[in-house]
C-alpha cells in the first residue's frame, strides 16, 4: 500500500495520523514477515520528520534535493530505523520552492513517484504526509500513491475538506494523473461530549464518504509526544489515543484490501 494522508486545511491532526499509522504499520509488517515501512515527508513544514526527531539540514539531504536532481540516489537521503521497521525520507523548507519550479517545468505530477520508484520493492507500505492543502505538492504525493486517507475534526470546515479531497481525487483520476482511491475518512481530535463533534459526524454519516469506525480522541499526550519527538504509539503505547491509532491502522488495512 502506498498511502497519502491528505487534508485541504491544516490543524486536523494529519501529521500525527501519518506518523502513528507509519509506526503501527511497520510493527505489523515486522511481526508478520520481517517487512518494513517507509514514511515520506512531502510537506515543506517537515512536521513528519520532526515527529521522529529528524531535521534535514540542507535541501540536498531531503526530498527537495531528490526532486530537483533526477540522478540522485534516494537511498542516500533515507533515515533508517527512526522506529522499529520504519525508515524516513525527510522534507526541507525548500521543498515548496522546488515544487513550484517543477510545476512550471511540467514535472510535478510524476516527481515524487519517480523518487520512490527505486525504493518500492524494499517496503510493504509507504505512508506519505502531504502539505495541508490541495496544491502541487499534494498532487505529486497523491500521484505516487494508490490509496488516500483524509482526516476531519469537529470543525465543520474540516468536514467540508473531506468532500474537497474526494473531488480533487476524482478530477485528477479523470486526467489520468492518479489511480489512487479514497479508502477512508478518519475522525481526529474526537470530543465525545462535544455537540459540534456529534453534528459534524452526523453530517458526514449522511454522505457516501467511506468513514472509518475508529475515532482518535482528543488527548494531551499527542502534543507531548510531539515535544518528545516520538509518536504517541511509542511514547505512551497503553494510552487510549495510542490504542485508537493502532485500531485505525487496522481499519486502513481492511479498507485497502476492500478496494484492491
Amino acid at each position: 500500500m502506498r498511502l497519502a494522508v491528505c487534508s485541504s486545511k491544516g490543524g486536523v491532526g494529519k501529521t500525527s495520523t501519518a506518523a502513528n499509522l507509519a509506526v503501527v504499520l511497520a510493527e505489523l509488517s515486522s511481526q508478520r514477515h520481517g517487512g518494513r515501512v517507509l514514511a515520506v515527508d512531502a510537506d515543506p513544514q517537515d512536521s513528519l520528520g520532526r515527529a521522529f526527531g529528524v531535521v534535514a539540514k540542507t535541501k540536498e539531504d531531503s526530498l527537495a534535493g531528490l526532486l530537483e536532481c533526477p540522478d540522485a540516489d534516494p537511498r542516500t537521503v533515507l533515515r533508517n530505523e527512526v522506529a522499529p521497521g520504519l525508515d524516513l525520507l525527510p522534507a526541507h523548507p525548500s521543498l515548496e520552492q522546488v515544487g513550484g519550479l517543477l510545476a512550471t517545468q511540467g514535472g510535478i505530477v510524476t516527481g515524487i513517484r519517480r523518487v520512490l520508484r527505486p525504493l518500492l520493492a524494499d517496503y510493504d507500505h509507504v505512508v506519505l504526509d502531504t502539505h495541508g492543502d490541495l496544491g502541487n505538492l499534494t498532487l505529486s504525493a497523491v500521484c505516487a500513491a494508490d490509496a488516500v486517507l483524509t482526516v476531519f475534526t469537529s470543525d465543520p470546515g474540516s468536514a467540508l475538506g473531506a468532500a474537497r479531497v474526494t473531488a480533487f481525487l476524482d478530477q485528477h483520476r479523470q486526467f489520468e494523473n492518479t489511480v489512487a482511491q479514497l479508502i477512508g475518512v478518519a475522525c481526529s481530535l474526537w470530543d465525545k461530549d462535544g455537540k459540534a463533534a456529534r453534528e459534524v459526524l452526523g453530517a458526514l454519516e449522511a454522505t457516501d464518504l467511506p468513514l472509518l469506525p475508529t475515532r482518535i480522541p482528543v488527548s494531551r499526550r499527542v502534543p507531548s509526544a510531539t515535544l518528545a519527538k516520538r509518536p504517541v504509539v511509542l511514547s505512551a503505547p497503553t494510552s487510549s489515543v495510542a490504542i485508537a491509532y493502532t485500531a485505525l491502522a487496522r481499519d486502513v488495512l481492511t479498507a485497502y484490501e476492500g478496494v484492491r
